[in-house]
């Protein structure tokens, strides 16, 4: 099965860069996902009260609302919703994180994390946490 063939899941991508927006539209719809981007928090509260999605990919560093808050309204909204944040930013607190399921470094890229980002949503819609491996700052487990 090739990587479009394969069923992904539905993914919202917020970040205030349009480049980033684009960039990782592009890979994650070339792994086989569902894409849909939101340039502001704002913007994503709305399209996640009119859509359902699995994955929420948020920058950290946004005008109005950093990430780790924008997670935490998305979390109120769809408590099972997995939340990674892609973020350049190296030092947030780990209690910022709480809502947060997992971090990726933007310097890291996005495409090598996909089959564990698959993973971790596969797991979180069967209802059982798995255990994200820790690799440095890249992809960090927040949530016991």
């Amino acid at each position: 099965m090739t990587n479009r063939e394969r069923p992904g899941p539905k993914v919202l991508f917020v970040d205030d860069d349009p480049q980033q927006l684009r960039m990782a539209a592009f890979e994650m719809e070339a792994y086989g996902w569902s894409v849909a981007t939101a340039r502001s928090p704002i913007e994503a509260i709305a399209m996640m009260a009119e859509e359902a999605v699995d994955l929420a990919v948020l920058d950290y560093d946004m005008p109005m609302m950093n990430g780790c808050a924008l997670a935490e309204r998305l979390k109120s909204i769809s408590s099972d919703l997995t939340i990674v944040l892609h973020s350049g930013a190296t030092n947030i607190p780990r209690w910022e994180m709480s809502a947060v399921d997992a971090c990726i470094s933007k310097d890291d890229g996005l495409t090598r994390f996909l089959p564990q980002l698959t993973e971790l949503v596969q797991h979180r819609l069967a209802g059982d946490a798995p255990e994200v491996p820790e690799t440095g700052s890249s992809l960090l487990e927040h949530r016991s």
